[in-house]
Parts: structure tokens; sequence; C-alpha cells
């Protein structure tokens, strides 16, 4: 084998094997410290998530659409739950008396 060809080798063997890694692995505060974290960036929290038992992260959003189509996805499921339970109340009673919801 040539001599540069081994060194090559050698070189890419020994610099692929050394990783290292900086900082907390724990986002500090906790889901508090998430959420200043991404407001000191001009995100919105979205998640606080645990990664094993050493480490956690945050999930940051651009504030408004995403996150207000979120909010009133949820009101419109809220809504038609008591819809549906108000008719099923309504069903419920007009099974006595219908007379009184007009049908």
């Amino acid at each position: 084998m040539r001599p540069g060809i081994a060194l090559k080798l050698f070189l890419l063997v020994v610099s692929g094997c050394a990783t290292t890694f900086t900082g907390s692995a724990e986002v500090e505060g906790g889901r508090p410290g998430c959420e200043r974290k991404c407001a000191s960036i001009g995100l919105e929290m979205q998640a606080f998530v645990f990664m094993g038992e050493y480490s956690t992260a945050c999930v940051c959003e651009v504030p408004g659409s995403a996150a207000q189509a979120r909010r009133s996805a949820a009101a419109a499921a809220v809504a038609v739950g008591v819809m549906t339970q108000m008719r099923d109340q309504r069903d419920a009673f007009c099974e006595q008396d219908c007379s009184r919801f007009g049908d």
C-alpha cells in the first residue's frame, strides 16, 4: 500500500471517531425555561420534549396562524361535542313530549 493512501485512510478513521457535545443536555428551568428560550428568538413554545432520562428539548413555532389554527380546531371540536350532547338530551326529552321543541 502506498504511504499516501495509508495516511489518508488513517486520518479519515481518526477524524470520524471523535464526537463531542457542548452545553447542557437539559433545558435549564424546565418548561418555563423553554418558553423563555422560544420567546427570546420571537417564537412560541409548542412542546417540551423528554428524550430519555438525560435530555430535554424545546419545540418552538412561529406565532400566529398555526397556533391559532390549532386553538380554532379545538374550539370547533368542543362546539360539536356540546351540540351533539344537546341533541341527545333533546331526543331523550322528546320521547316524552316533543311539543316544547317545536317538533
